[in-house]
């Protein structure tokens, strides 16, 4: 009885560790490129690395794979490496050099952005498992399969379900108003996702590659969920942005990967007020790496808040790996609230960020403008920013934080923030350039010590700031 129970025991500790290091590798899809310097296995396994993207730097590598438990993961360049460097930093990946071979270990699925010698990067996009089998004969789902499939222009209807397969792409943009839609999967969209007025939107998994305009625009939507997704963006130049909430309820981005040529995640408020409600609120963004690679930030309110509040916003626990281009703004930063239009911003939380130095203008902004840059003319508000647990690398670039003459920026905290390594405590501790700003205040541990921080001129000039330094 022993004999047997000890038997089984080693049966079923053998299949979960089967189960635990499984490995899901995708065919190449018909009609797409084949990386000429990458190529990869995990596990031992020959994983499909596609090259995407006009040519130079401005490609972007991708190993897509699906995978439970450790993964052992070799990238095989085109020479020697002799340099690389694998980001997030967070994610705590080691990695070896042998030869032409880059070998490490990922503890299960996760999202890396790697960089070999002077190749474009190659991103490692290892899914989790599938949670749901799908079949083709499933009536209630759309069904792509693996292989190239033209879609065109689809309209999405109530209840409806697409599965994109992993080795499949489809090449359509999807449109129209709807309620509990699911577009999920592990292959790729080649288009955009432009839908407004809808009651429960489920977008996980697949991979988004773009090249005209905003790839999701959701409007006037609530019960929104972006999981596991991929969005890459490239090519053109202008409003190539990641995901962008419009005047939205209830709206999830949530371990999602974005590289685009302008913003990642663009939060706005905009439209007809005659046709829906302007407000913006509920929006949660986590676990998301984020590159802006032109033109971009990495999260921004703006630049359309043109009414209706914006509100209960928070963005958390992501990694900003760039920002860059010179905007309407004098620079794009890591993450900002440009408030250009009428909205009334406040109770908005930006904590357990990690930015890296790669930040070309600014770390951080805050602004509000006359609101003519984009907006109507009818200027908004900022009150209540609340920066926690907050990592800047770049000690060289500014933290900008600007008001109007007629209205100032009000109650900007900052939490236990360090810029290059160095806690905040004051605007003294990195370049800070502030004006028209109101309750600027600093905890750099526990209580807050607003003493340190009078109201008072500063150089006789702005009233109402907190020790500013805009000269710095």
């Amino acid at each position: 009885m022993k004999k047997s129970f000890a038997i089984s025991f080693v049966a079923l500790a053998l299949s979960m560790t089967g189960f635990a290091q499984t490995t899901v590798p995708y065919p190449a899809v018909p009609g797409m490129r084949t990386s000429a310097v990458y190529s990869a296995e995990a596990n031992g396994k020959a994983i499909w690395v596609e090259e995407i993207g006009p040519g130079g730097m401005e490609n972007l590598n991708v190993m897509n794979f699906s995978c439970s438990g450790v993964q052992d993961v070799c990238i095989s360049a085109a020479d020697t490496v002799e340099s690389f460097s694998i980001e997030p930093e967070s994610a705590g990946i080691s990695a070896r050099a042998e030869g032409r071979m880059l070998k490490f270990s990922m503890p299960g699925p996760g999202k890396l952005y790697i960089r070999i010698n002077g190749y474009p990067y190659l991103a490692v996009f290892a899914n989790p498992l599938e949670d749901r089998e799908v079949s083709p004969s499933d009536r209630k789902i759309d069904y792509f399969g693996p292989g190239n499939h033209d879609g065109g222009r689809i309209e999405v209807h109530d209840g409806q379900s697409i599965y994109i397969a992993g080795g499949a792409n489809l090449n359509a943009d999807l449109y129209g108003s709807a309620k509990d839609v699911m577009i999920f999967g592990r292959g790729s969209l080649s288009g955009r996702i432009d839908l407004r007025d809808c009651e429960g939107l489920t977008v996980e998994g697949v991979f988004i590659r773009n090249t005209r305009g905003w790839a999701n625009t959701v409007t006037n939507s609530s019960g929104v969920l972006y999981d596991n997704v991929k969005i890459f963006s490239h090519t053109g130049v202008w409003g190539l942005d990641g995901i962008n909430p419009v005047s939205c309820k209830g709206f999830t981005v949530r371990d999602c990967f974005i590289r685009t040529r302008d913003d990642c995640i663009a939060i706005k408020s905009n439209g007809n007020p005659a046709e829906y409600d302007l407000t913006t609120r509920d929006v949660l963004i986590e676990k998301c790496i984020l590159v802006g690679w032109d033109h971009a930030d990495g999260v921004t309110l703006g630049f359309e808040l043109n009414g209706g509040e914006v509100k209960d916003v928070k963005v958390r626990d992501c990694d900003i790996l760039r920002s860059a281009g010179s905007g309407r703004s004098g620079g794009h930063s890591a993450f900002s609230i440009v408030c250009d239009g009428a909205s009334s911003v406040h109770d908005i939380c930006f904590e357990d960020i990690r930015v890296s130095a790669d930040m070309e203008y600014k770390n951080l902004e805050i602004i509000l403008t006359e609101a003519e840059r984009y907006g109507n003319g009818e200027m908004g508000s900022i009150d209540g920013v609340y920066i926690r647990n907050v990592k800047w690398e770049n000690e060289d670039r500014p933290f900008t934080i600007v008001g109007h003459p007629t209205r100032f920026v009000r109650n900007v905290v900052f939490s236990n923030c360090y810029v290059g390594g160095r806690l905040l405590t004051g605007t003294d501790d990195a370049w800070f350039q502030t004006e028209y700003v109101s309750g600027l205040e600093f905890i750099p541990g526990g209580a807050a010590d607003t003493s340190r921080y009078p109201e008072k001129e500063t150089g006789g000039r702005v009233p109402g700031q907190r020790n500013t330094n805009a000269n710095k």
